[in-house]
Order: C-alpha cells, then sequence, then structure tokens
C-alpha cells in the first residue's frame, strides 16, 4: 500500500466519493465470500474496483416490490457488503490526509421516509429503535459532544455507550492508476439487528387503527352477554340474558366462555397474579341449588363460580371440567358443530370433585356480564402488551417507505490535539437502498445439496445421524410397531426395566435425506390442491458434471 499522504494539521477535510466510484456519493461495495475484507483490499490495489464489473450488481439487484432501489441482501443469502468513502484536505487538487490526523471513522444508517429521517438510537447499550434525527450535524456519542472544541476533555474510560449507533471505518493509504494518492475509509455495513418496544405505563405500543380492530375482534370472540359477536340491535339486556346454567347443563355462550377461561387463561390455577380480577368478579357469582315445591323454589347459594374453577384446577391434570370441555367438543364434532349443548347427552357440567355432576343454576346480573367484557378485554389487552415486550423488532423492514441511507463522518485531530466532527454533506452519501427480507425469494441464492444415490442406502453402518435418547422416550420408540404403529400401551405408567439406562439411536444419513425428501414432495403435492403452486416451487433440469 502507498504511505505518503498530507500532513497538514490545520486544512479542512472533507469526506468525498471514492475515486473509483462511477457516481457521486459512498460507494457501496457487495461480495458473496467470507473473506470480503481481504477481497476488498486485493481489488482496491489491483485496481479491479475503477472496473465498470465492480458496479454491475447495482443495477441488477434491484426487485424491490415497490420501486427501482437496490436491494442488499443478508449474510443468509451469502452476501456481504462493506462501504468506502474518500477523505481529502478541502484544498486545491484535494490532495489525500495523513491517517495519523483521523482520531476516528464511522458511519450511521438513517432510515429515510420522504423528508424524514430517523437515527438508530441505543442508551446504555441497548436498542431503542429508529427515532426522529436531529436536524443540525453532531456528534453521535451523547457522551462527546461536549468536547468538540477542546473545552472538556473525553473519558479516559469506557462508559457504555448512548447515542446513535455507528460502526467503524478504516483508513487506508493507496495510489489510483496516475500514480496519486488517495486515503479511503472502508468498514463493513452491518444489517441486522433488533430491539424491543419500551413503553411507559399507560401508553400501547400498537397503531390505534389496528389496535381499534384487534378488540373489536376479541370482543367478536364471545357471544351475548360475554361479548359482541351479535348484531348491534342483539346486544340488549333481555330477561333471557341472567340464566346461563339450568340442572347443570351450560348455555352454549356459557360453554365458550368456561372454554376460554380454562383454556386461554387457566383461571383457578395458583400463582397468575393477571386473573385476580376475573377471580374477584367471578367469586361474586355463585351456584345456586334451587329446589322447586309445589308453590315456589327454595334457593340455596353453593359455591362461587372463581371456587368451582380453583378447585378443578386443583386437581391438577386431571381437571374434571377441562376433561368435560374436551369432550364436548368432540361430542359437537361428530354431530357436525353446531348442535346446541342442551341436545347432547352428557352435556352436564362435572362437579368439583369429580364425583358426578352438578345440577346448579348459574346467573348474571347485567352489571356483571358488562364488568366481565371489560375485565376479559383488559385480560388479552395486557396479554398483547407484555407479549409486545418480548418481540424483537427487526431494524431493517421491508415496507414500501422503507429505505435506508449510510452517513459516514470523521473525526479529523487539529494542531492542537483537539476534534473536529465532520459530517458527509447530502451529496456524498450512500444511495438509498432497501433490505431484504430473510425468505425473500428473489434474493435467495442457490443451496447445493447432494443427494444419495440408492446404492448408497444399503451401504455401512448406520453412523449418520446419532441422537442420545433418555430411557423412557427409547421405550416409547422400541414399542413402536412399523406394521402397526403405535399401540394404546406404548406408553407405560411405570418405568421401563433398565431404570434410567439412556440409549445412542444411529440412522444412516443417506436414508435420512432421501426420506425427508420424499416426504417435502409429499408434502408440497397435497397442499398444491389449495394453493396450486408447483410451478414456483420446483425445476429440475439436466446438470452436467462439473469439471474438476
Amino acid at each position: 500500500m502507498a504511505t505518503t499522504a498530507v500532513r497538514h494539521a490545520n486544512h479542512r477535510v472533507r469526506l468525498q466519493r471514492p475515486y473509483y466510484a462511477l457516481e457521486a456519493g459512498t460507494e457501496l461495495h457487495r461480495y458473496q465470500e467470507t473473506d470480503f475484507i481481504p477481497r476488498f483490499l486485493q481489488d482496491l490495489e489491483s485496481h479491479a474496483l475503477e472496473q465498470p464489473q465492480a458496479s454491475i450488481w447495482q443495477f441488477q439487484d434491484r426487485f424491490s416490490r415497490h420501486d427501482e432501489s437496490v436491494v442488499l441482501r443478508l449474510p443468509i443469502h451469502r452476501s456481504f457488503y462493506l462501504i468506502s468513502c474518500e477523505i481529502a484536505c478541502d484544498r486545491p487538487g484535494f490532495p489525500a490526509l495523513d491517517p495519523a490526523r483521523i482520531a476516528s471513522a464511522g458511519f450511521v444508517i438513517r432510515s429515510v421516509r420522504g423528508n424524514e429521517e430517523h437515527a438508530w438510537m441505543l442508551e446504555d447499550g441497548a436498542a431503542l429503535g429508529w427515532q426522529p434525527a436531529a436536524a443540525e450535524p453532531r456528534d453521535p456519542d451523547a457522551r462527546r459532544r461536549l468536547c468538540p472544541d477542546g473545552s472538556v476533555r473525553p473519558r479516559q474510560d469506557t462508559p457504555t455507550y448512548s447515542g446513535e449507533e455507528t460502526h467503524p471505518l478504516h483508513p487506508v493509504v493507496t495510489r489510483d492508476r496516475n500514480g496519486k494518492c488517495r486515503t479511503v475509509l472502508y468498514g463493513y455495513l452491518p444489517l441486522g439487528g433488533f430491539h424491543y418496544y419500551q413503553h411507559s405505563a399507560g401508553e400501547t405500543p400498537f397503531d390505534a387503527a389496528s389496535e381499534r380492530s384487534v378488540q373489536q375482534a376479541l370482543e367478536r370472540q364471545l357471544p351475548w352477554p360475554f361479548g359482541l359477536r351479535e348484531a348491534p340491535a342483539r346486544r340488549r339486556w333481555r330477561d333471557g340474558d341472567a340464566c346461563h346454567v339450568e340442572g347443570g347443563r351450560p348455555t352454549m355462550a356459557f360453554f365458550e366462555l368456561l372454554r376460554m377461561l380454562v383454556n386461554r387463561y387457566h383461571l383457578g390455577e395458583a400463582g397468575i397474579v393477571e386473573n385476580a380480577g376475573l377471580e374477584e368478579l367471578l367469586g361474586e357469582v355463585r351456584f345456586l341449588n334451587v329446589r322447586r315445591g309445589r308453590e315456589s323454589e327454595q334457593v340455596r347459594p353453593r359455591e362461587s363460580l372463581a371456587e368451582y374453577l380453583r378447585s378443578c384446577a386443583g386437581h391438577g391434570g386431571d381437571n374434571p371440567l377441562l376433561r368435560w370441555i374436551i369432550g364436548q367438543e368432540d361430542t359437537m364434532d361428530r354431530h357436525g358443530g353446531a348442535a346446541p349443548l342442551a341436545q347432547l347427552p352428557d352435556a352436564t357440567q362435572p362437579a368439583s370433585d369429580s364425583s358426578g355432576s352438578i345440577e346448579y343454576r348459574l346467573e348474571f346480573t347485567e352489571a356483571q356480564a358488562a364488568r366481565l367484557r371489560e375485565l376479559l378485554l383488559a385480560r388479552v389487552s395486557g396479554q398483547l402488551t407484555e407479549r409486545a415486550r418480548e418481540v424483537p423488532i427487526p431494524k431493517f423492514q421491508q415496507g414500501r417507505h422503507d429505505l435506508y441511507q449510510v452517513v459516514p463522518f470523521v473525526r479529523v485531530l487539529d494542531g492542537d490535539g483537539r476534534e473536529h466532527l465532520v459530517w458527509a454533506t447530502a451529496g456524498q452519501r450512500s444511495r438509498r437502498f432497501r433490505v431484504a427480507a430473510p425468505f425473500d425469494p428473489e434474493a435467495s441464492r442457490p443451496a447445493v445439496i447432494q443427494m444419495p444415490g440408492l446404492a448408497d442406502l444399503k451401504r455401512g453402518l448406520a453412523k449418520g445421524v446419532s441422537m442420545i435418547t433418555p430411557a423412557d422416550t427409547f421405550n416409547l420408540i422400541d414399542r413402536i410397531k412399523f406394521k402397526k404403529g403405535v399401540t394404546a400401551d406404548a406408553v407405560p405408567d411405570s418405568a421401563p426395566p433398565g431404570g434410567t439406562l439412556q440409549w445412542i439411536c444411529s440412522f444412516s444419513l443417506p436414508v435420512v435425506t432421501l426420506v425427508a425428501m420424499i416426504l417435502l414432495m409429499i408434502m408440497v403435492s397435497l397442499l398444491n390442491i389449495l394453493f396450486w403452486w408447483l410451478p414456483w416451487v420446483r425445476i429440475c433440469l439436466p446438470f452436467p458434471k462439473l469439471k474438476r
């Protein structure tokens, strides 16, 4: 590499397009090998970057559904990207800057939506996501913004980073074909990253219109009076809306409510703090033991609905209510799925102690039903909010307005050792680009898998894939009859002979590969009835052997 560069300490500097770039701005480089940095330095030294072929990919990789912007692939597509720019003294001839004057150099990635710019922000090393970028140029490191004029010296320790996320640029001095000295900055362009949504109490992480649509869909999951599935004209309280269990037989609306409370929220199980509001309300709703006389009814309150659910849940995996719900679902499926519970045999709710069935009545007041609707909506809204905190949000999206741009910067030392921050101008930024989705078919590159020949299926021992198998799992596998399948006694109640003896099971890799291919083609053919996708699934062409 060349080693001569201008050492004048007080000249202003500028970031500009590299001398080998065909267009203005920071240059993007694509490599499809993992040793892309040595390849780039080799191409730089051999002047290969000055050839038009070095940037032809920028006109080929324009397969976005939205516009003609260049699309960058991900490392999963075996594609890697570098960015490069040139730094020079801002005086006639633009001589190369001595790398000794560079305190540090890097670049940021901006999300560009029309005239709006967003920066990927970090706080104490944790990603905050895209936030509006500052209108004025400033140091991306929040802790270095007090040091631009030298009045405050930088800290000597290395605190956790806060500010806009940056990526390093590395200087290299080279010469162009005319022998002129050049200082090039280059760096790896990472296309990964994510953040978790962070919000304060009472703040929703969701889009308002989308959240309202979800709330309406949730309200329609249950029939009236526990939900709003029916038409608005039907959503008025009537005398018949109060009673939902008579003689132990629930209404269909109450059955769906029970199914949701047990399956989705595990109501009655201990230790679920989020169910406290529902349990408090259902503690006010009591079963009634009704005895009919000749002229009147004798009504005696029994256990509350909350107590009933807790007693059922106390049986653990042998929950009588859960077994009853599964049985009623199977019975309704056999009757076409639309039969009311009143017309089905054995539809009476089970007793919480598994001793038989209950023959009680259960009634809700209008206020209790309205409060239950509110609590159910709040419960699922809380679930969604908690889930939103756990879902990693990718840094790069593939929407219509998701365009990105690289902006380089450099911190230059003057003669007194003070740092001066220099940003690339608007014309010296990179071209705007998109980022491909992981499974974008246009971004995928061929992945070759060598299929075994039929002659390989019966050669040697089965030693391709080995699995350490616990004793109980091995006992289950060993009981599988290849002609009969799994029998009812495949899972024994007691431990198998040998106690905790584990096994190692090995399978033939050629057989496993061929079986996977056969199963794939079977499933593709079956699902083709629905999707009609065969023309896009497989292309088989005769392929000559490659030269060695």
